[in-house]
This record gives C-alpha cells, sequence and structure tokens, in this order.
C-alpha cells in the first residue's frame, strides 16, 4: 500500500507541474521518464546494496565526530548552555534546550568546513561530477547543473551566487529550476544536523 501511495504521489506532483505549465506541448516525456529511472535505481542501491549501504557508515561516523568536537568546542566557550550540567538547580529541565548554543554551532562549523574545501578546491571536482552527470542524463544547461549540484553541499542560499554572473542569461525555466532546486534538496549543513538529532534514535543516520 506505502508503495502504492508513493506511486500515486510521484503521478499527483508531475500532473500538477504538468497542468501549471505555459508550454505543456514541448514537456518532453523522456526526461521524465529519465529522472524517474535515476531515482528509482538510486533509491534501490541504497536500500538494496549492502555495498552500497556500507559506504555510508563511514559519513555517519565523520557526522558524529564532527558532532563530538563541535560540542566540545562549544562547552569550552559557552560552558553550561550548550547543555552540561549546571551549577544550579533546574526546576524544568524539558526547557532547558537552547537552539543557539546546541544546534547552530554545527552548522556554522560545517559551513564554514564547505567554505574551506571550496578553498582548497576539493569540493568543485566534486561538483562539476554532478553537473556533468546532471547535464548529460537531463540535457540541462551547464549554469542550472552546477547550481543544482552545489546545493547539496553549500545550500539554496549560497548555490545561486556561485553562478551568479550567468544568472541574467538563464530563461525563465532555468531560474524556475534553480528555485526549485534550492527548495527541493537538503544542503549538507542541515543534513548533518538532522543526522545529529536523529543518530540517537536511527543506527547510520545518514545513510
Amino acid at each position: 500500500m506505502s508503495i502504492l501511495q508513493g506511486l500515486l504521489g510521484l503521478a499527483f506532483f508531475i500532473g500538477v507541474a504538468w497542468l501549471l505549465s505555459e508550454q505543456r506541448d514541448r514537456v518532453q516525456v523522456r526526461w521524465i521518464i529519465a529522472g524517474l529511472g535515476i531515482q528509482w535505481s538510486l533509491a534501490l542501491l541504497l536500500l538494496k546494496v549492502p555495498l552500497i549501504q556500507g559506504l555510508f557508515v563511514p559519513l555517519s561516523d565523520g557526522v558524529n565526530a564532527l558532532q563530538a568536537a563541535t560540542a566540545a568546542g562549544t562547552h569550552f566557550v559557552f560552558g553550561y548552555l550548550t547543555g552540561e550540567a549546571t551549577p544550579f538547580d533546574i526546576l524544568h529541565p524539558e526547557h532547558s534546550f537552547i537552539f543557539a548554543f546546541q544546534v547552530l554551532p554545527l552548522v556554522l562549523v560545517v559551513s564554514a568546513l564547505s567554505a574551506l574545501l571550496f578553498h582548497w578546491r576539493i569540493l568543485p571536482p566534486i561538483i562539476h561530477g554532478f553537473s556533468w552527470l546532471l547535464r548529460r542524463s537531463f540535457g540541462i544547461g551547464g549554469a542550472l547543473g552546477f547550481s543544482t549540484a552545489a546545493n547539496v553541499f553549500v545550500g539554496m542560499v549560497e548555490a545561486p551566487l556561485l553562478i551568479r554572473p550567468y544568472l541574467a542569461h538563464l530563461s525563465r525555466g532555468e531560474l524556475f529550476a534553480v528555485m526549485v532546486a534550492g527548495m527541493a534538496t537538503v544542503a549538507g549543513t542541515v543534513m548533518v544536523f538532522y543526522a545529529s538529532i536523529l543518530g540517537e534514535i536511527i543506527p547510520n543516520a545518514m545513510g
């Protein structure tokens, strides 16, 4: 039943996108089929192939190590505000969670790490690889492919800035796709944040 629900959801959103399109006759079915095929293939690889699943275990371990290092540094600066033992009694412990000191530091660390990896020219080749795959799979332009691939690493605000010189030359459809890609993907900073929250409940939350 859940599989049928997922298929109906995909069909519904594709239908809504087609109905809202200004040029329905220019919609190419082969790109839709290609997108669905890639999505299902990735899902099968991630859920059914133990070797692929095993690749995400070190990623989860890396996230846990990054979280622990960030927590240690934050505690050194802000003390008990980070959730550690307090020098006084707390009447309502359930209200002791402070978002600014227990969540945002991890987001800032990952953002700074992404910027550093960009400066060291480590992330650009990876993004170019994803961009090439998107261009070959869906026939989109280089600027759109690069921005979409960068969303995974730097987020929806920074990714369009990477193609700022080309924004004025994008078509309406490409500009809309840039915005949709930002809304539909999760940046690495937010992914690490979610993994840190779910890590206590779901083993290997990053995978």
